[in-house]
């Protein structure tokens, strides 16, 4: 689809704005965590934020370049001012921006751990899985790293990603034409499922079972608080004569009291946090899969897909920053 000159510039100039707006979330996180560094990174869910934190700056600034760093002159592209040097080193900050989705799944990760049957306890994490924690969400900086020498950073519309160069050197079906051979980015559209969408929406289908056994846990883990508490006053000798008394005085109307829920604050505190972090990851890419399904079905770019994935796509570091900052008071 051929957009409009007005939608080639409403898309190049919203992630100008969404992305500031999340490197100063992104920013604003590392700040609050390193100025009070002595007592919060002693503590793992710190640390995964920070690093978190980290590679959304880079990501997040790369993103709201937009147009700005594609080669000039490239056709139906509005804003284009750059060169191929530009776009290649815009492209390589923007596969970076894989590394999040990762820490995202390391921080399900880390809530799972503490809500479990048997919880460990942060210093038990630390010991034990934090390094692995790390070390698995470096594994999109290698994809980034493979992108260079493999020329895949050429201009994808919106801002520098892994595409062909020329776009025509490639039908729709991810082949190439006879007829235009590829200067840049062979099989770009095999290395964006591999580099990318691939580990994307394995992430998002492991983060999802991950919430729905935190869900089960909490639930599972207040009925059983709740059902020891009515034991315990079941037994008390006050609790019995308390009865006894309300059934005596108020025979015929006499409704028997009822248990006062147990309210797990801790431990709703922790599942409502998970749960906002993994929304910020949700409404970050849920429109840019959107968008990338209906390629594969019709061929062509939606519109609407287009403009909230140029909004929402670089926002990621601001939607953190606001479940940092407030998460735990609005649960």
């Amino acid at each position: 689809m051929v957009f409009s000159f007005s939608q080639r510039k409403a898309l190049s100039i919203i992630p100008h704005i969404t992305g500031a707006l999340s490197v100063i979330g992104s920013l604003s996180i590392l700040y609050d965590i390193l100025k009070d560094r002595s007592r919060k990174l002693h503590r793992p869910y710190y640390r995964l934020l920070l690093g978190m934190s980290f590679f959304d700056v880079f990501a997040s600034a790369s993103l709201g370049m937009s147009t700005w760093p594609i080669p000039r002159g490239t056709e139906g592209v509005y804003g284009a001012i750059g060169t191929t040097q530009t776009c290649t080193a815009q492209g390589f900050f923007i596969q970076l921006m894989l590394v999040s989705p990762f820490y995202n799944l390391m921080l399900a990760w880390y809530y799972l751990l503490l809500g479990k049957n048997k919880p460990l306890s942060e210093e038990a994490i630390a010991s034990k899985y934090e390094k692995y924690m790390h070390a698995f969400a470096m594994i999109p900086v290698l994809f980034a790293v493979m992108g260079l020498p493999l020329t895949l950073y050429n201009s994808a519309d919106l801002w520098c990603w892994i595409a062909a160069y020329p776009p025509t050197c490639k039908n729709k079906d991810g082949t190439h034409g006879p007829d235009w051979p590829c200067e840049r980015g062979e099989n770009a559209w095999l290395f964006r499922w591999t580099f990318f969408y691939a580990p994307l929406w394995f992430i998002i289908a492991t983060i999802t079972v991950m919430m729905i056994m935190l869900t089960r846990l909490i639930r599972r883990e207040e009925r059983q608080v709740i059902e020891m508490q009515k034991q315990t006053r079941l037994r008390r000798p006050s609790f019995k004569r308390e009865e006894e008394i309300r059934r005596e005085q108020h025979l015929q109307n006499y409704i028997p009291q009822r248990e006062q829920p147990v309210h797990l604050e801790r431990s709703k505190q922790m599942f409502y946090q998970a749960v906002f972090y993994v929304g910020a990851f949700y409404i970050t890419y849920v429109f840019a899969t959107l968008n990338r399904l209906t390629q594969l079905i019709g061929g062509d770019n939606i519109f609407v897909f287009m403009i909230m994935t140029s909004t929402l796509t670089p926002m990621q570091g601001f939607l953190n920053f606001l479940v940092y900052r407030h998460g735990p008071c609005v649960a």
